[in-house]
């Protein structure tokens, strides 16, 4: 029982995660809910008339006044009944004509949207290479040893971090719209999640050794159906996240294991936490809980997580106390 209900919660929230789905069933629950508003009262209205209709019509046409009760409350029963089947087949129908209206109310919002999301990913593409011209152009002004003063070199530096920057947002925007784009050309095959783990993970030790962080996984191995590419980008995104948060001395735990048919994968950190009423915004685009702090980034890492998590039928969930460190526990369907 367990199984299936974690495979509906797990169906609900891919179901909330295509906002577009979600909104079409809730606008069809609206449609319903008006519906049977007004079907209850015109059915009881109807069914309380022709109630007093029986009665009156059946008086004086039986020998006892327990013969006619009993006619009359086999009648109306037989009228109940019929009021409640003919109700459930204008739901039933009801239902099919809400959901089709509500997909043809937004299919105008829904195209424009596409079209939103193509001129971004077009966008990002177009500009992946003039800012790549414009960064080496400056890292090369930078190298430059006669005739540049150091107030040139700062402001060149600045302009090399900038574009960086800026390249990082592209990407990023690029990558988000190729994975919302869905898993229709997209072939899913079952991999090792835990080693796609440690070697993402390996990969990253570098940036952690730099910043005096201690950065360890740990797990049996645990397998999925998915894109290692993009889970490759999932790890790297949130790991990366906690590296930027976590002061020189802290660690940072890489765990996967398999329960009741669930694969997980959950990244603990001792950093600096995350303030109770900036929880549930973390995984909005461009929302950085600490920016007061400078830790830079395009706001859309932990977003980009979430797609790919959604993508790939599972959830995320982020613990957090200010102060005290996070834990991000990512769950996905077992493929072992």
């Amino acid at each position: 029982m367990k199984k299936y209900w974690k495979q509906f919660a797990v169906w609900g929230t891919a179901l909330k995660r295509n906002v577009f789905r979600w909104t079409r069933v809730k606008l069809t629950l609206l449609y319903l809910g008006i519906i049977a508003i007004i079907l209850i009262a015109f059915s009881l209205a109807l069914y309380y008339s022709f109630v007093q209709n029986i009665q009156d019509n059946f008086e004086g046409n039986y020998p006892n006044d327990q013969a006619q009760l009993q006619a009359v409350a086999k009648t109306t029963d037989q009228l109940q009944t019929d009021i409640l089947l003919i109700d459930i087949a204008v739901l039933l129908v009801s239902s099919g004509l809400s959901y089709f209206l509500a997909g043809k109310t937004l299919k105008p919002i829904q195209r424009a949207m596409e079209k939103q999301k193509r001129f971004t990913a077009d966008a990002s593409h177009e500009l992946r290479t003039p800012l790549a011209v414009v960064q080496t152009n400056l890292e090369v002004a930078l190298r430059e040893k006669d005739g540049v003063s150091e107030k040139v070199r700062s402001l060149i530096t600045g302009a090399v971090d900038e574009t960086k920057s800026m390249a990082q947002l592209t990407d990023d925007l690029l990558l988000l719209s190729k994975v919302e784009s869905g898993s229709k050309n997209r072939e899913f095959k079952k991999m090792n999640l835990t080693e796609v783990v440690d070697r993402t993970v390996e990969r990253m030790q570098s940036i952690a050794h730099e910043r005096s962080i201690r950065l360890s996984t740990d797990g049996a191995a645990v397998f999925i159906k998915g894109d290692v590419v993009l889970i490759q980008r999932l790890v790297e995104n949130i790991v990366g996240n906690s590296l930027a948060f976590t002061p020189a001395g802290g660690s940072i735990e890489v765990s996967t294991a398999e329960r009741e048919g669930q694969a997980m994968v959950c990244v603990r950190d001792t950093g600096i936490g995350i303030a109770r009423e900036d929880l549930p915004r973390v995984l909005e685009r461009f929302y950085r809980a600490d920016k007061a702090r400078g830790h830079g980034g395009t706001g859309l890492g932990l977003s980009i997580a979430a797609e790919i998590v959604s993508e790939h039928q599972g959830t995320i969930k982020i613990e957090s106390e200010e102060g005290k460190g996070a834990a991000v526990t990512i769950t996905f369907p077992s493929a072992s």
